[in-house]
């Protein structure tokens, strides 16, 4: 039988609540939507928690960095695209900063045409592409794609909303943007739309893992096969007591109302990998927090609110 243990963590419980801010995307997005879902499940326990609307994760580093938010939801490859600019021109080393304080799940790379003669990713040599907002991480991840595969188009800076009517009426010939499916913005296409397939390429996998967009996701598509981007919620190194604190609770809130994100949110929490740990670039007292709760969970117990 399954043991049931009431944990008190007086770190938690001690202090003043901190009220937390966390960096998303634009409304239709998913990372807005995976913030809506924290929201409401932290204001029932208790962890106050403000949603900022952005043009994600290339904003969200930018304002993270700038302390003017407390969390930062944003793609790993920008983390690592902008770490890598800062260390080279500055010498400062953005990790040392920055950490993970939970993964999230994979971002599927969406390229989605209406033209019947756009297929491959190739095909969009020329072409008027929507490749979301300026600086946004779909934006730094269609630059890298584009770069890589030496495909030269003529970008449009629109979020996936806009991106859709343009595409509709033949404004634009093809989007790319990068979320969690469902995309919300892309969710009521019909069938004259259809993805475009990136090429097989082992180089493309060393950065960015293969992932399957189910047939059950859009009603317009059939299964495909693309690549995925991890995202992750990020914070910055602090001291402050009631800040660890409450960034603790908010963690440990997650990880027990899982099952509750899975039933009530957004599809992709079913995806997500809350519980495995960031390894080296990850903060020190909330993994400390995912590694207490998984030993617990690995000997049977529950953790349940007093």
């Amino acid at each position: 039988m399954t043991r049931i243990l009431t944990l008190f963590f007086a770190l938690l419980v001690h202090g003043h609540a901190w009220a937390l801010t966390i960096a998303t995307g634009s409304t239709e997005g998913t990372y807005f939507k995976i913030a809506q879902d924290i929201e409401r499940m932290a204001e029932k326990e208790g962890v106050p928690i403000e949603v900022i609307q952005t043009n994600g994760s290339f904003d969200n580093i930018n304002l993270l960095g700038a302390g003017k938010v407390d969390l930062a939801i944003m793609q790993l490859d920008v983390l690592r695209f902008v770490a890598e600019i800062m260390l080279k021109e500055t010498g400062v080393n953005v990790l040392q900063e920055a950490k993970v304080a939970l993964n999230l799940y994979l971002e599927e790379i969406h390229i989605i045409a209406k033209d019947p003669s756009i297929r491959s990713f190739t095909q969009l040599e020329g072409k008027r592409v929507a490749v979301g907002p300026e600086k946004s991480g779909s934006a730094l991840t269609a630059e890298v794609l584009l770069a890589g595969f030496g495909v030269k188009i003529e970008p449009v800076f629109d979020a996936p909303e806009e991106a859709v009517k343009k595409l509709g009426k033949g404004d634009i010939d093809a989007l790319i943007f990068i979320a969690g499916a469902p995309v919300p913005a892309f969710q009521s296409l019909d069938k004259s739309f259809h993805f475009v397939t990136l090429p097989v390429d082992s180089g493309l996998e060393q950065i960015y893992p293969k992932k399957k967009i189910a047939k059950s996701v859009y009603s317009w598509a059939d299964e495909h096969d693309t690549y995925a981007v991890p995202s992750v919620i990020m914070t910055r190194t602090r001291a402050e007591n009631d800040y660890i604190a409450t960034l603790q609770k908010l963690v440990l809130s997650i990880l027990v109302n899982k099952e509750f994100l899975d039933t009530t949110g957004h599809p992709k929490w079913k995806d997500s990998f809350v519980r495995s740990t960031p390894g080296n670039v990850g903060y020190r007292p909330a993994t400390e927090v995912i590694q207490i709760y998984n030993a617990l969970d690995g000997y049977g117990y529950r953790i349940i609110k007093k």
